[in-house]
């Protein structure tokens, strides 16, 4: 009796499952190199925004955002589950074009159709990012810079494009971009000269193919064993919809800390006054009866603007529509020449 007590008394064994990636890597020298690269590998954490905070908030940098297409993946949550982005970016190889990777015995295709179906990016615009494009030609990168600074004549020497002196709206645009758009290069206090290139292009709303911009980000970071592993929520959406197994693995949810929001405006040195944002370190305390009577006329005359500014932007959406509603389909206009012709004959027969 004592011993069969002791046996109830006795828990079965229970088999944990060997999560390493290692273990879904066959080859023996890939194995050894991942496991040495792995001590330094680090997934970025996953940023995203809310743009309808920052239309109330009054800023237009997000309208630039949503014209160029990018809505839907700035605005993205979702779970992450780093080991499964690590084992994607060390097995990722570029085939015809196309990004292929291979995850727990998976094959992982991430080709256009992956980029338009999950995130709403077309494989279509302008190569805006490189310099060698038939839009940066003719391009003075100086020239955007000093566009970009709230006091152009202050600067001096052009070694690194710092976003110190960039203005509210440019600012907001280069930060999304290196916090969320082409995040894990290091240093997002400066621009490089491709990044100066896109922000001007998400400024002037040029269509830009951020397929080609985010799959060349991907291929670097891959191609250089680089530590810091972007679009973490993305791949593991990818990851989802070739049926790759998650049962078990470790796992980051999206938290409001991931939130690009109020608290980031005042990282980035603004304040909220009751005519808006500004920056901190701006003094808009008049003294003089004089320079009061000149703040008021420049609130007043940059309120009509953002009005202006916010109009002539409803008014292109609107006329986008309307020109997507009247233009006929291929079939609809061939139907209309077959049903002229169909009436042309029948006249003729007639007469």
């Amino acid at each position: 009796m004592a011993s069969s007590s002791s046996r109830r008394g006795k828990k079965a064994a229970q088999f944990v499952r060997n999560a390493s990636p290692n273990g879904w890597i066959s080859d023996d020298e890939e194995r050894y190199k991942f496991g040495c690269y792995r001590k330094l590998f680090q997934v970025v954490p996953h940023k995203f925004l809310d743009l309808e905070l920052f239309r109330r908030e009054g800023f237009l940098f997000q309208e630039s955002l949503t014209d160029g297409g990018l809505a839907k993946f700035v605005q993205m949550i979702g779970d992450c589950y780093p080991d499964l982005v690590e084992v994607f970016y060390h097995n990722l190889k570029v085939v015809n074009g196309v990004i292929w990777s291979r995850v727990k015995g998976v094959d992982i295709k991430n080709d256009d159709e992956i980029w338009l179906s999950f995130i709403g990016l077309k494989a279509k615009g302008f190569m805006s990012h490189e310099k060698t494009s038939e839009l940066n030609q003719w391009t003075h990168k100086k020239n955007i810079y000093k566009e970009f600074l709230t006091y152009p004549k202050r600067l001096k020497v052009y070694k690194s494009y710092l976003l110190g002196g960039f203005k509210m709206e440019e600012k907001m645009c280069a930060f999304v971009l290196s916090w969320v758009i082409l995040p894990g290069r290091g240093r997002c206090d400066c621009l490089t000269t491709e990044d100066l290139f896109l922000v001007h292009a998400i400024k002037t709303r040029i269509p830009i193919n951020w397929v080609a911009v985010m799959s060349d980000h991907m291929i670097e970071i891959a191609s250089r064993r680089g530590h810091n592993l972007p679009y973490g929520v993305f791949i593991i959406s990818v990851l989802k919809h070739h049926q790759v197994d998650l049962t078990g693995e470790k796992k980051i949810g999206c938290t409001k800390s991931n939130e690009i929001g109020k608290a980031t405006l005042n990282f980035n040195g603004l304040k909220k006054t009751e005519d808006g944002w500004v920056f901190k370190d701006v003094d808009e305390t008049p003294h003089t009866e004089f320079e009061r009577f000149v703040v008021d006329q420049f609130r007043r005359l940059s309120t009509r603007i953002s009005k202006v500014k916010k109009c002539v932007i409803m008014i292109h959406k609107k006329l986008d529509e309307d020109n997507a509603l009247r233009t006929p389909s291929a079939s609809e206009s061939n139907d209309e020449d077959d049903t002229t012709e169909d009436e042309s004959m029948e006249t003729s027969d007639s007469n």
